[in-house]
């Protein structure tokens, strides 16, 4: 008989042994665990470095759900971050963390950018109001080792404490002795040390002692909120400007002549930049000299940034944005959100060898922060944990020589002004 649900016999012994072999398959997949999602990605090259990231984001998470933001701002191709990803979130879960969780607390923010070393990924775990940050070097060429990235620490050493009011100060070398110029609202102290006592390891440290001390007389009334700066000079050591009034400074080989004269000169801001200072305010106006065609909106501090392209200048404005001017074209900078209103590049040599150092956002009622980030591309990537300071950062400028920065920090209770020079270490 040959009915409609009439199935042949052989169809029925070639069903009955696929049901049979399923059967052994899944009870096989069940008994062995499966490998990794990346295991049989056809781009094994980033497996490693992934699993080295994952481990280091696992450290500061702990088990639980979390939240992955994937950003690529390297030249790796869009088509690599689905694997990436997949990698991230298999290492991730197999080490307790699960990053389905779009309503946790905790967010996990991977960036994929690069310097002129090669890859650097970076992983911000945010959870509540505390940010901590871990970072890997990937070769975008081949495997890695999955060691963690070269990073940088902050060091600060104290030159100064005085009470009075410290709007800027700089320090320049002389044979045998250092000077520390220290601009005040009124007057300009000149410091120095010996510096043959500083040679040898554990030799101890001249102190400073007050050299000469020099009024500064202006007609104009200053602001309240008051903001001066120190540049070095090329025909004489170096040039103070306040609103309205700028002091030159000379060395005669003993002690130093400093005249001052009412002034609208623009201020210098980067080596071949200056800019007008508004009298009545503590921000510059946003007119440039030369201006390049440009007139930007009013900010507080601007600096030379080194590109591999060139150079750059980071301003940071008014509005709070920070901004990256390059060819005549001003962008906004990413990453830079929480930055506060004073910065200083300094060139160390470590990672791309170039840093800025930032002070927090924020009123600084428990202490101020200074953190080092590197440029890449237009987006702000940090390269050292948070140095935890004392007090409020009112000013920040990169010293003479460069390599390192002035931070001049403000503490209450008593009030006290101290001058630091920081440095950035290669680790």
């Amino acid at each position: 008989m040959n009915g409609a649900g009439y199935n042949p016999p052989q169809q029925m012994m070639d069903r009955a042994r696929f049901v049979l072999r399923a059967a052994s398959l899944v009870g096989l997949l069940g008994m062995c665990p499966l490998p990794p999602a990346h295991a049989a990605s056809s781009d094994p090259l980033f497996a490693q470095p992934a699993a080295a990231l994952a481990h280091q984001i696992a450290a500061l998470t702990g088990p639980g759900a979390a939240k992955l933001v994937l950003r690529n701002n390297s030249t790796l191709a869009m088509s690599e971050l689905p694997v990436i990803r997949r990698m991230l979130e298999s290492d991730l879960r197999g080490l307790g963390v699960s990053t389905g969780g779009n309503d946790s607390a905790t967010v996990i923010r991977v960036t994929l950018s690069q310097n002129l070393q090669g890859g650097l990924w970076v992983a911000e775990v945010q959870e509540g109001t505390e940010v901590r940050v871990t970072m890997l070097a990937v070769s975008l060429a081949a495997p890695l080792s999955g060691s963690a990235a070269p990073s940088l620490t902050l060091r600060r050493t104290l030159l100064l404490s005085v009470p009075e009011t410290v709007l800027d100060a700089a320090v320049f070398a002389a044979p045998g002795a250092e000077r520390l110029v220290i601009l005040e609202p009124e007057r300009l102290v000149i410091y120095g040390r010996s510096t043959t006592a500083l040679a040898g390891p554990g030799a101890p440290v001249a102190e400073w002692s007050v050299l000469q001390t020099i009024a500064i007389e202006h007609g104009r009334s200053f602001p309240r909120d008051l903001r001066g700066r120190i540049f070095a000079a090329q025909d004489h050591l170096f040039d103070a400007y306040l609103p309205g009034v700028l002091c030159t400074g000379s060395d005669t080989g003993g002690q130093l002549a400093v005249a001052c004269a009412e002034s609208d000169d623009p201020w210098p801001i980067t080596s071949s930049q200056r800019a007008f200072y508004s009298g009545m305010r503590d921000y510059f106006t946003g007119i440039l000299a030369p201006g390049n065609g440009m007139e930007l909106p009013p900010f507080y501090t601007a600096a030379d940034y080194p590109q591999p392209t060139g150079s750059a200048m980071l301003f940071s404005e008014v509005s709070g944005s920070v901004v990256l001017m390059e060819n005549a074209s001003a962008r906004p900078l990413s990453g830079a959100n929480d930055w506060g209103s004073d910065f200083a590049v300094v060139r160390s040599g470590c990672g791309s060898g170039a840093q800025v150092l930032v002070s927090g956002s924020g009123a600084a009622t428990a202490g101020d922060t200074l953190r080092a980030f590197e440029i890449v591309g237009r987006e702000a990537v940090p390269v050292s944990a948070p140095l935890n300071v004392d007090g409020e950062i009112a000013g920040m400028s990169t010293a003479a020589a460069g390599a390192t920065a002035t931070m001049i920090v403000r503490r209450d209770a008593p009030l006290r002004y101290e001058v630091w020079n920081v440095a950035a270490l290669c680790n």
